[in-house]
């Protein structure tokens, strides 16, 4: 078939995909799939712009990690799959698996610290006011390092079976979540954390605050620096993510109150060299 079509290349790519579908749910061959994908990407790179094929290959692709259970693999292709086609045109019951699966994908993905673009997301409305709203709900709390809300929610998530039994890496996400999101907060000019304040609001022994603060640095999360005699860190930058209202809503308070800043800067300014004429 393949030769048939080799003319195409958005036919040999569709070629290619069928084949990995086939082996993939009817043959259940899961290095064969492997295989296909990584010929299928190549191949996929050399078309322009985002077609319909490109969806068709997020759909396997991203199948193809959930089964094999890389998480963060594929939260990554199911959210590229969602962009290339509207999530109207699935149905109630594909349309609530998918948003769950990208959920618990979210919260299990290792590297996956980024929440705003599944809660920015259409896909997740269907899973409100339904028996797994919890998990959008969970999702907001980790999106704004919320660890008094994550123990309020824990008689729900822990239902979960795979969420319960990484319970222990969760806390750590969320733990760097709270430190990201204490320093978002923070005026670019105000960035020292006392150990004691990291502490409270990520509700962690003092003694383990270093332990954190160092797992964030490594993993790119923030930059800074630690004092260990004064027990306090300095941050100078914050990984960026997708912000939600309410983050955004912080950012323009700070940005007016920065606004003020140099206004008041200006006009001290002014004063200072209108006295300098004068005398």
């Amino acid at each position: 078939m393949k030769e048939k079509v080799k003319s195409s290349s958005d036919a040999t790519v569709l070629c290619m995909i069928l084949i990995g579908q086939l082996k993939l749910i009817q043959l259940k061959d899961v290095d064969g799939t492997k295989l296909v994908i990584e010929e299928t990407e190549k191949l996929l790179e050399a078309l322009d712009g985002i077609t319909e094929v490109h969806g068709r290959f997020y759909e396997l692709s991203s199948n193809y990690y959930r089964l094999i259970g890389k998480h963060a693999e594929y939260y990554r292709d199911a959210l590229r799959f969602l962009g290339c086609l509207e999530v109207d045109k699935m149905n109630k019951e594909e349309q609530m698996e998918r948003a769950f699966y990208l959920g618990l994908a979210a919260l299990l993905g290792s590297g996956v610290y980024n929440f705003g673009e599944l809660l920015a997301h259409s896909i997740l409305d269907s899973l409100v006011g339904t028996e797994k709203q919890w998990l959008v709900d969970l999702l907001r709390v980790f999106n704004a390092g919320n660890i008094q809300a994550y123990e309020e929610l824990r008689p729900l998530w822990t239902t979960q079976a795979d969420l319960a039994a990484n319970e222990l890496s969760l806390r750590q996400k969320i733990s760097l979540l709270c430190l990201m999101e204490m320093t978002f907060k923070r005026p670019a000019n105000d960035r020292q954390l006392t150990f004691v304040e990291i502490s409270n609001e990520a509700r962690l022994p003092i003694e383990e605050v270093e332990l954190l603060v160092m797992k964030a640095l490594s993993l790119g999360l923030v930059q800074g620096s630690i004092d260990q005699v004064d027990q306090h860190v300095r941050m100078s930058w914050v990984q960026p993510r997708v912000l939600d209202k309410t983050q955004i809503a912080g950012m323009k308070k700070r940005l007016e109150n920065w606004c003020k800043d140099i206004r008041s800067m200006e006009l001290l300014m002014e004063k200072k060299a209108c006295d300098d004429i004068l005398t």
